[in-house]
């Protein structure tokens, strides 16, 4: 038995390589072509079929990525800046599909099955959500996330569907397995933001512990790329493109994003205020694009748009005016 056998003896990484290579054989096949070769091997097991479907749904989402108009065609990966909740019936379900309890307003404690199929979770925009897991983990979804949590014995694991998420792993046996695009992270007692950009570049950043980033999917033909992060570092890569970089620190600390704090140093006026137009029910709107280029510097709650813009107004003698549900920032 390997290293990388489960429990059961079943090893899952040359199960996953054979449903990669079933999965190429097929594509390269005439539309119609007999596919009982296929079926027989996906009736050998369950993990014949979750494998299939794992490696099935990747490449088509890398596809998707490569020619969507919203995340548009794949750019050089730069470093970029780093970056009432679900409705009461949405709550509801949510509660209802997960077994879960609400421990406040701003929380779920969920207790979900084991071998469970996987559970969907989003914020909507405009607010951040924090979710408590029955293993002791805590998620915090930003404005406009969406994730996807499935807890088994064997391991938990969630697929970063849009947006960003804080993860604070509890230690447990399992291990803590996050997808984002191409990447899959490994984690155990540690704490960490993935982002996910809607142009499809991700930005993973360790608060504390460490965390093992490597490829989603690992045919053997292709050399992996592992690096171990410790606290403070960052990596980033492409959503279709596992070719992972360090990403230098910028100048806006983002760390207190759960609690809807950023602290800009001499960001233009333009990036802050898209910042907290994430959240903003009334966006924020400058009249005058040149005031875009003021340099702002300071500590701002910019979930709060109403007091963010009234505080940026007072900052550089602005005039902050509500009209047609959106507040103008103009010249007084």
């Amino acid at each position: 038995m390997s290293d990388l056998d489960g429990d059961d003896g079943v090893d899952r990484d040359a199960i996953e390589e054979q449903a990669i290579a079933w999965f190429l054989n097929l594509r390269a096949r005439e539309p119609g072509a007999d596919t009982s070769d296929l079926d027989a091997w996906l009736d050998q097991s369950a993990d014949h079929r979750r494998a299939y479907e794992r490696a099935r749904y990747h490449f088509e989402a890398s596809e998707i990525l490569k020619s969507s108009v919203r995340h548009g065609k794949k750019k050089p990966l730069h470093s970029r800046t780093f970056f009432l909740g679900l409705g009461i019936a949405a709550a509801l379900a949510l509660a209802i599909a997960l077994g879960a309890t609400f421990t406040s307003n701003q929380h779920l404690r969920t207790a979900i099955n084991e071998e469970a199929a996987p559970a969907r979770m989003r914020a909507p925009r405009h607010q951040i959500r924090a979710v408590a897991l029955a293993d002791g983990s805590d998620l915090t979804l930003d404005a406009a996330s969406q994730i996807e949590v499935a807890m088994t014995r064997r391991e938990r694991r969630i697929r970063l569907l849009e947006g960003k998420a804080r993860i604070a792993v509890s230690a447990d046996p399992r291990p803590f397995i996050v997808e984002a695009g191409s990447g899959e992270l490994t984690a155990n007692a540690a704490s960490f933001d993935v982002d996910m950009a809607a142009d499809g570049q991700i930005e993973v950043a360790v608060l504390s512990g460490e965390v093992e980033l490597r490829r989603l999917l690992r045919p053997a033909v292709l050399k992996r790329v592992a690096p171990k992060m410790q606290a403070g570092q960052s990596y980033g890569y492409l959503a279709s493109d596992f070719t992972p970089i360090a990403v230098g620190q910028d100048d806006t600390d983002r760390r207190d994003w759960p609690n809807g704090w950023t602290e800009y140093h001499s960001a233009p006026l333009s990036e802050v205020i898209a910042d907290a137009n994430r959240y903003a029910r009334q966006p924020i709107e400058l009249d005058e694009p040149t005031l875009g280029n003021l340099l702002v510097s300071g500590r701002f709650h910019i979930t709060d748009s109403d007091h963010f813009a009234e505080r940026i107004a007072s900052l550089f003698g602005l005039a902050a005016v509500h009209r047609q549900g959106t507040i103008h920032l103009r010249k007084r």
